[in-house]
């Protein structure tokens, strides 16, 4: 079955119908997914200026800062997910035919891969530079920059979604 038809499937299932039909249903569903990239972006802007030196956590190790922010930047994500997929099902045809849904899908599978490389990167090698006095190496920086960029494209990307 081509994609097109299994968006205009989805699109006619009880979830799409029930979300279709609800006046207020999609504007809540939408508010909790607004909800949930405010903490992930706010969560991993945190730990990106930290990286970077910056904000009010550079006077903590890394390893604490990003032990103390992944609970909510999983539980933001696993958020988005359920959210997402939920918006999608009521205009998966919309998002099927919007640049701003694929270039959103490239930004997350860019983010993701930066977050993979940096974890498997320089994040094995944090007990070397974990100290508040030691800068973060300069990959563990440029990883800091792509995330900044990246999420706020997402976020400009996820918008231009609900405009064409």
């Amino acid at each position: 079955m081509p994609i097109y038809h299994w968006c205009q499937w989805l699109e006619g299932t009880r979830v799409g119908l029930a979300i279709r039909d609800s006046s207020w249903l999609f504007p809540v569903i939408e508010s909790i997914h607004v909800l949930g990239i405010v903490v992930l972006v706010g969560s991993t802007g945190l730990f990106d200026l930290r990286l970077l030196g910056r904000g009010f956590l550079r006077d903590k190790p890394v390893s604490r800062v990003k032990k103390e922010i992944a609970p909510w930047v999983w539980g933001s994500f696993a958020v988005m997910v359920v959210t997402g997929s939920l918006m999608f099902s009521y205009e998966a045809t919309k998002c099927y035919t919007s640049w701003f849904f694929r270039i959103k899908l490239v930004l997350l599978a860019l983010s993701g891969l930066n977050a993979f490389l940096f974890e498997f990167g320089a994040y094995r090698k944090v007990a070397a530079w974990d100290d508040a006095a030691a800068p973060a190496p300069r990959s563990a920086q440029m990883a800091a920059w792509a995330s900044l960029i990246l999420w706020a494209f997402v976020v400009g990307a996820g918008r231009g979604i609900a405009y064409y």
